[in-house]
């Protein structure tokens, strides 16, 4: 009995040194905080604040990992102090999978403002049931198919992390998720602006995060061996790149995806082959920012950017790709990167890579670039003799 009651001395004195801790701190006391979510439709908060002051006003304040902007949502304060809140997604939404900071901003009577200190929860799709399984760094979820589909999807990221990994001479240095989903339809509802139809993939490598559309079946196996090691290889490109990621250009991210793939799509050799015969080819320069919209295009783009990266490994090695990755992370410009990492320009070496890699014809496609340009050169240099050649050819009289 007495070793009860000096248990309960202790918690209580803990409690009233923390509480007292916190109003020193000009923080009010929050406790017994509990959350809960339904992923696409609202959060709940409740919990229990400790004031003698009489609060004339909450308001709850989120934040989602990887966001500046938090959005704000009314509290109700209960007698007793109980407050609750419920965000509806509908008027702000939250990045999914992402830690979600929150906090509470209490007005009271005299009119001052106390803020509460920070909680967090995080923002997990819970409208499957999620089956899991994991190695060293790699875990995967998943909700269709059996173990062994699971274990099939572990083995297709281990091996497409050690291909992104010797790529890029680094290692995943904390644990990566890999949602697998059953359709596109259901992975592109967990996206903050849902994607186009084609959209079966993606990654926020911020978060070590990964998100697939892989239904169980023939072609499991492959769509694993495509999808799971691309979006891998954006996390390892992360890893090397950190918050300097978003400077490299699109071209150099999803060519190191698309080569970290461990069977690449087989209709990239005949989608380069047909822009080739059709001078269709896309210009680099294009392709640092965004790529296409339109699908053929942006395959186009995909398959561009495999077989320029592939070169670029072949002919500069390892080392160069990753002088690449620095020159742009640093800063530089689209054409300035590969001058700074390869001491060529971005147009010499698409001009290079058309040659070796598409065995595309270079004095023939320059004659044709230039054909233009020469017939305005002819044109002009004929207009002033043009009107003595004429006369030179009238029947003379006499």
């Amino acid at each position: 009995m007495k070793r009860h009651s000096l248990l309960f001395i202790i918690v209580f004195l803990a409690g009233f040194l923390a509480w007292q801790s916190a109003a020193a701190q000009g923080v009010v006391p929050v406790e017994q905080v509990v959350t809960s979510h339904i992923f696409g439709e609202q959060v709940s908060v409740r919990a229990q604040v400790r004031t003698d002051q009489t609060i004339s006003q909450a308001v709850a304040f989120l934040r989602a990992q990887g966001e500046s902007a938090s959005i704000s949502t009314p509290v109700q304060v209960g007698p007793d102090g109980e407050i609750s809140f419920i965000h509806q997604i509908r008027n702000g939404n939250l990045r999914p999978f992402a830690e979600v900071a929150f906090w509470f901003r209490f007005t009271f009577a005299d009119g001052s403002t106390v803020d509460s200190a920070e909680f967090a929860f995080r923002y997990l799709d819970n409208r499957f049931p999620w089956q899991v399984r994991e190695q060293d760094n790699l875990r995967v979820h998943w909700y269709a198919g059996d173990a062994t589909f699971g274990q099939s999807a572990l083995d297709a990221a281990r091996s497409g992390a050690e291909r992104a990994g010797r790529l890029l001479l680094v290692s995943l240095s904390r644990p990566v998720d890999i949602y697998i989903y059953a359709s596109s339809e259901d992975m592109r509802a967990t996206l903050l602006q849902g994607g186009p139809a084609w959209v079966s993939g993606h990654a926020s490598p911020d978060l070590y995060l990964a998100l697939v559309a892989i239904a169980p079946g023939l072609e499991q196996d492959a769509n694993m061996e495509r999808k799971i090691p691309h979006e891998l290889a954006h996390i390892l490109t992360y890893e090397l790149a950190r918050e300097r990621y978003p400077l490299l250009p699109i071209w150099l991210r999803e060519g190191i995806a698309t080569v970290s793939e461990t069977y690449p799509s087989p209709d990239y050799p005949r989608s380069l082959e047909y822009a080739v015969e059709n001078e269709g080819l896309l210009s680099f320069s294009r392709l640092c920012g965004d790529f296409p919209v339109d699908a053929s295009s942006r395959f186009l783009a995909y398959a561009q950017s495999e077989s320029f990266t592939r070169y670029i490994v072949e002919e500069y090695g390892i080392s160069g790709l990753n002088r690449l990755v620095q020159s742009y992370g640093d800063g530089l410009g689209c054409e300035q990167g590969v001058q700074q990492a390869l001491g060529i320009s971005l147009s010499q070496l698409e001009y290079a890579w058309r040659a070796n890699s598409l065995g595309e014809n270079r004095l023939a496609v320059a004659f044709k670039n230039l054909s233009g340009y020469v017939l305005v050169f002819l044109v002009l240099l004929f207009l002033p003799i043009a009107p003595a050649l004429l006369s030179s050819f009238k029947p003379k009289h006499g």
